[in-house]
């Protein structure tokens, strides 16, 4: 009788302690937000939210590379719109100079302002990012990582467009050095200077609008992967939210339930062992 009744004692207290260490688990779940506290909780769910730890790890990185890609791509486009600009100017004044409406002296004031824009240009081709670097680099652009394999370069590089640039004559001069020809054109009495400076103009118009739509189409590319990082950002943040976060709702439920069932057996515990050993004996 009494070592039936120390064992039915024994299994009480060990049920009262399995309660009350799930109690304390389902207290730890809802004070730290997570239902997995070790990888033996749930092992398919914890390999599954290390993967996607890592992909939102990585993810991050590429997303901060885009970022600053985009703004070097940004400030790109400005600069090249100024130069476009600058070359428009160009191309009016060379435009008036060979109408032959003006006079010499007209002219040699469109020189010194077209002398101006060479300048402007050659202060811009040597414009620096935020990290003191050239904007536009001499050689290659440097790649940046945006994906797993993916890399694209924000800018486009000086050679073919600041220099090295193609001209009507068959040969190759820096932009700003076209301009800067054209202004000594202009002061010349020889037409066919003029239109022979006018047509390297217009030809290095045409190869700013081109970097321009390389620009484009390297912004673009961005904003695809910048909007592709969001919405994957989502997903895996969705994905491992359902496979790690503490059901509230559920959790605080069986929490409220077992703590029932504790005060209970406790309660029932306690009067069973009010009764003294000759109570138990008689």
């Amino acid at each position: 009788m009494i070592n039936n009744t120390r064992y039915h004692l024994s299994a009480e207290i060990s049920r009262q302690q399995k309660l009350a260490a799930q109690i304390a688990r389902a207290q730890a779940d809802l004070s730290n937000e997570t239902r997995l506290q070790r990888a033996s909780d749930d092992p398919a769910a914890s390999a599954r939210v290390a993967d996607i730890r890592r992909a939102q790890a990585n993810e991050g990185v590429w997303a901060k590379n885009v970022d600053a890609a985009s703004a070097l791509a940004t400030r790109a486009d400005t600069t090249l719109g100024s130069v476009a600009n600058a070359l428009d100017r160009a191309r009016e004044l060379m435009t008036a100079a060979n109408s032959g409406t003006y006079s010499d002296e007209d002219r040699k004031a469109m020189a010194i302002e077209l002398r101006s824009i060479a300048a402007e240009i050659a202060e811009l081709s040597q414009t620096k990012d935020s990290r003191g670097q050239p904007l536009f680099p001499a050689g290659d652009s440097l790649a940046v990582p945006i994906g797993p394999g993916l890399f694209i370069a924000p800018s486009v590089s000086q050679d073919g467009l600041f220099t090295n640039v193609a001209t009507a004559s068959g040969g190759t001069k820096d932009l700003a050095a076209i301009v800067s020809d054209a202004a000594n054109a202009i002061e010349q009495p020889d037409a066919a200077l003029r239109n022979a400076a006018m047509a390297d103009v217009i030809g290095a118009t045409e190869t700013v609008t081109a970097a321009r739509a390389d620009q484009g189409v390297r912004a673009a590319r961005l904003d695809t992967a910048r909007e592709r990082f969001a919405n994957s950002g989502l997903v895996l943040a969705e994905e491992r939210s359902k496979l790690e976060d503490t059901d509230v709702t559920e959790t605080v439920a069986k929490l409220q339930a077992k703590q029932l069932s504790l005060e209970a057996a406790q309660a029932a515990f306690a009067r069973i062992n009010r009764q003294t050993l000759f109570d138990l004996l008689g």
